[in-house]
C-alpha cells in the first residue's frame, strides 16, 4: 500500500487528483510558483508588493531593476519610500 500523496503548499490531500499531482487546488499551484520566483513579496500580513508596485520602485529609481525579485530589497525600498512620504506628508 502506498502512503496518502499530499500537497506541496499546504498539505491537503491529493485524493483523487493524478498520480503525478503536486499540489490540491491552482490557488496551491499558482501560490507555490509565485513564492518561488518571488512575484509576491509579502511585507506584512494582508499587504503585498505586486509586479505594479516593484515597477513603480524601479521607475523612480528606488530599487535597481536586477534586484527586483529579492525580497530583501524590495522590502528595504518600499519601507525607505514610505518613510519619505510619512516625513514629507507629517
Amino acid at each position: 500500500m502506498s502512503a496518502m500523496l499530499q500537497c506541496q503548499r499546504c498539505g491537503a490531500s491529493l485524493a483523487g487528483k493524478r498520480s503525478d499531482a503536486k499540489f490540491c487546488s491552482v490557488a496551491c499551484r499558482v501560490g507555490s510558483h509565485r513564492k518561488e520566483v518571488g512575484r509576491a513579496d509579502a511585507v506584512s500580513s494582508g499587504f503585498v508588493i505586486d509586479k505594479a508596485m516593484r515597477d513603480a520602485l524601479i521607475e523612480s529609481d528606488r530599487l535597481n531593476p536586477q534586484d527586483e525579485h529579492d525580497p530583501v530589497k524590495v522590502r528595504g525600498a518600499f519601507a525607505e519610500m514610505c518613510r519619505q512620504f510619512a516625513e514629507k506628508f507629517a
